[in-house]
């Protein structure tokens, strides 16, 4: 029986009233979750409101208040309560963040609602309307939460995105028990809160710069490294990356390769409060990056040619009948990109794993190395 949502909600400021809701809610077998938080000015989001629900009751912590939060950090680890969440990849992050430790185990909805039938992706709102009939106010979207007192409606819009979320969990988990999906997404979620998933690799950085495959080696070389200070110094002041050195300018550096603070005060791209605060470390990585290999940092691959198009397009089709025959988008089960990486030789990707081998990867397997003929199909 699918429940109403709860009616009773309420603000929780100190730390009495947090140990008692979270010693209720840890009673719970699961929990609906959604955090608010900013990370406009920062590197790290500053975790601002926890709102967090069961069927009978709202409770909004106020986290920029309470000054002990050990008791809600015993409830998101606790292995016995299943944490309920809607695009749940933000809030693990800033929970990671606050608490050191990913909540566990959990369940998404909009990973779950494409396997009962509806829309790839779907945002809260739609997902709510789709199930419930119900049109959820958007006015506080933009809403600073840091600020104290928050603005009139607020709350009642940050209860909102737990007091429906137990019914859209709730109807979900039944319609995925009736057509026995439900087991499907126990991997999926279980890779959600993998240890490390939201650890930093600064060396990894220059993948956030999307036309890093365009340069010549040897300036991806200086790309790297001028990549990789730009996150360190984001960490260690806890602004935004772009705030240190934005990305059109880290490009321009690794091009241009400016070798004295004259040549970096000719760069339109580089504002002169940056040069005057950054000038020695800029030099320094640009010779730093001179000093490597001038080898390309990944294979980035080209555009495929006729037969992978040919393949890619076979493969794209079989995932196209195998969605359809099991009522759910494509998109659901696997990209483009997923396929094609089954056309380059990569096993390793979820398509081959699970339930989604099981219904459809195989089967494109299959084709694409029908395609590619038996010399190719030989795999060690």
């Amino acid at each position: 029986m699918i429940p109403k949502p709860p009616e009773h909600v309420a603000v929780i400021r100190d730390v009495e009233t947090l140990t008692a809701f979270c010693r209720r809610m840890r009673a719970r077998a699961w929990v609906a979750i959604d955090t608010e938080f900013l990370r406009e000015r920062t590197y790290y989001p500053k975790l601002c409101l926890v709102q967090i629900a069961d069927h009978e009751e709202v409770g909004l912590i106020d986290v920029l208040i309470i000054d002990n939060l050990v008791s809600l950090a015993e409830l998101l680890t606790d292995p016995n309560v299943t944490k309920v969440f809607h695009s749940a990849e933000q809030d693990l992050e800033v929970l990671h963040h606050t608490f050191g430790t990913i909540p566990a185990p959990v369940f998404d909805t909009q990973v779950a609602a494409p396997l009962a039938g509806f829309d790839d992706q779907m945002g809260y709102a739609r997902l709510i309307d789709a199930l419930l009939d119900v049109q959820l106010d958007k006015a506080h979207t933009r809403t600073d939460w840091s600020r104290r007192p928050l603005p009139d409606g607020a709350l009642d819009y940050a209860a909102d995105d737990v007091r429906y979320l137990v019914v859209a969990y709730t109807s979900l988990r039944q319609r995925l028990t009736d057509s026995g999906r439900l087991d499907w997404l126990t991997e999926d979620f279980a890779r959600m809160t993998t240890p490390g998933r939201f650890d930093i690799d600064t060396q990894a950085a220059w993948r956030r710069l999307k036309a890093w495959h365009r340069m010549a080696p040897a300036e991806q070389q200086v790309l790297a490294e001028l990549a990789a200070w730009r996150e360190q110094q984001a960490i260690a002041d806890d602004r935004p990356r772009r705030w240190i050195l934005a990305d059109d300018a880290v490009m321009t550096l690794a091009r241009l390769q400016p070798v004295d603070r004259a040549a970096l005060d000719q760069i339109h791209d580089l504002p002169s409060k940056t040069v005057a605060r950054y000038a020695d470390v800029l030099l320094e990585r640009i010779s730093a990056g001179q000093a490597r290999a001038p080898e390309a940092l990944a294979d980035h691959g080209g555009p495929p040619d006729g037969p992978a198009k040919r393949q890619i397009k076979a493969g794209v089709h079989r995932l196209n009948a195998c969605a359809d025959a099991l009522g759910v988008e494509p998109s659901a089960i696997a990209s483009r990109q997923e396929v094609a990486a089954l056309v380059r030789g990569e096993r390793n990707g979820r398509l081959l794993h699970g339930w989604r081998a099981e219904i459809a990867g195989l089967a494109i397997l299959a084709e694409i190395e029908r395609l590619q003929g038996p010399a190719v199909t030989e795999r060690g």
